[in-house]
């Protein structure tokens, strides 16, 4: 009896899912996580590394239907996605997947937009196709052997599931080829916590694998083909994992969201830290020391206290809670260069400690908790955040990821095509795509 693969299980589960099938609360969430893409670009489109990227797409790749978002320029799809995947994620404020340990929706919200706007997919195609790609990409995340937080190593999956389902001409056979092609040229990275220079551009090669997973599509169309076992091979992944309850239930309901541009692991201490401020009426001058357990992960981040960019910024503990406590909460919302080398940030960095704490460290991935111990002049505070904001399943809804969007797009867009375009996300399934699209092209204006 002939093996059947991964890769095809997940191909042929894809091809069947017809729109009908997806219940309303799934296409909703579907909603949510293109509104969130959008404002983390928003926000994301003024960071040097996006220039540096856009300037190498409008070189590099032809012209043609898809927008790079909130500019004039329009290119192949392939390049706009890559400029838009790098504007979503560089600022660390996208979206997250605890099984997969990384971020989704950068990689598949633009790879799907793009195609969507070439193909002229309906807003229910396109939504579909965001649904699929999330499915598909986590589930091959999840069955990692060795989790190296490295999202690249995994997004362009769901890039390439996106992007074949919007091209309904692509057969079980070619999206199957698609994910196994992908599989070999897309990023294969050691665990980013193992980089004493996390802190570059680079980040988790989010924007590359959607060039990878798109490109993978392409070559199974013109017959190109992958290891039909590529998903299957131990060394790399937990065999059978990845289809393992396939159907049951819906991935992108497990989506997390982010209030600060920092890592996600440095958000419960962030809370905590804010909480106690707040509560008890401190100031940053007003605190001797914060002591914080945590798990491994967020213990073995580079946690600098003067981080030498705002990547490394994002991945420091003690900068963070120092930017918190003596700018605020909006200074992480987000956190732009103008935060970094800042004297009393540093210097209440330099009160800060960060320790693995073993119980803490069993809770990973489930939960992102921390633990923090206060010391003021006169007293000691303590506070435990199991769960921060956004987490699925919490009391975070849509007027909370609303109220995100329009905070990145303050200042950066008017108010009344920043509430036009929040109307456009949460109508795509009755309205299409074509005023989202119109929306989101030409350049911001405040």
């Amino acid at each position: 009896m002939e093996k059947i693969w991964s890769a095809e299980v997940l191909a042929r589960w894809c091809k069947a899912l017809t729109p009908d099938a997806i219940p309303d609360e799934v296409y909703a969430k579907a909603e949510d996580c293109v509104l969130d893409a959008i404002g983390c670009a928003i926000a994301g489109y003024s960071e040097k590394a996006t220039s540096s990227v856009m300037a190498v797409a409008l070189a590099q790749y032809r012209d043609g239907p898809a927008d790079i978002w909130f500019s004039s320029d329009k290119r192949s799809p392939v390049g706009a996605a890559l400029v838009n995947a790098n504007a979503v994620s560089i600022l660390d404020l996208d979206d997250g997947h605890r099984g997969a340990c990384g971020h989704p929706g950068a990689a598949v919200v633009p790879a799907a937009l793009a195609v969507a706007q070439e193909t002229g997919a309906s807003g229910i195609d396109f939504l579909t196709a965001v649904i699929t790609g999330y499915e598909v990409c986590t589930r091959i995340g999840a069955s990692e052997n060795r989790i190296a937080f490295h999202t690249g190593n995994w997004t362009g999956f769901g890039a390439a599931t996106a992007v074949a389902m919007l091209r309904g001409q692509q057969s079980i056979e070619q999206l199957a080829n698609a994910l196994s092609i992908t599989a070999y040229h897309g990023p294969r990275v050691a665990d980013l916590t193992l980089s004493a220079d996390m802190g570059t551009n680079v980040k988790e090669s989010i924007p590359w694998s959607v060039v990878t997973g798109m490109t993978a599509v392409e070559l199974a169309a013109n017959g190109f083909t992958g290891c039909r076992d590529a998903l299957d091979i131990d060394e790399r992944f937990k065999v059978g994992f990845a289809i393992s309850g396939l159907g049951i239930d819906y991935q992108i309901m497990q989506t997390y969201y982010k209030r600060y541009s920092a890592c996600r692991w440095i958000h419960s201490a962030v809370e905590g830290l804010l909480q106690v401020m707040k509560d008890h009426d401190l100031s940053a001058k007003a605190i001797d020391s914060v002591h914080v357990e945590t798990f491994l992960q967020a213990a073995s981040l580079n946690n600098l206290a003067d981080p030498a960019s705002p990547e490394s910024a994002q991945y420091s503990i003690p900068y963070c809670l120092g930017i918190t406590a003596t700018k605020g909460e909006a200074a992480l919302m987000p956190m732009s260069v103008s935060c970094l080398h800042d004297t009393a940030a540093i210097n209440f960095a330099n009160k800060v400690t960060v320790v693995c704490n073993e119980k803490l460290a069993n809770c990973f991935p489930t939960m992102v908790p921390a633990r923090l111990t206060i010391k003021s002049q006169s007293k000691e505070y303590q506070v435990f955040i199991e769960t921060p904001w956004g987490e699925p399943g919490g009391p975070t809804n849509r007027t909370d990821l609303t109220n995100k969007f329009l905070t990145l797009a303050d200042n950066r867009i008017s108010s009344d095509r920043a509430i036009s375009i929040v109307d456009a996300v949460i109508n795509l399934r009755k309205n299409g795509i074509s005023q989202l699209c119109e929306l989101i092209s030409g350049p911001m204006e405040a």
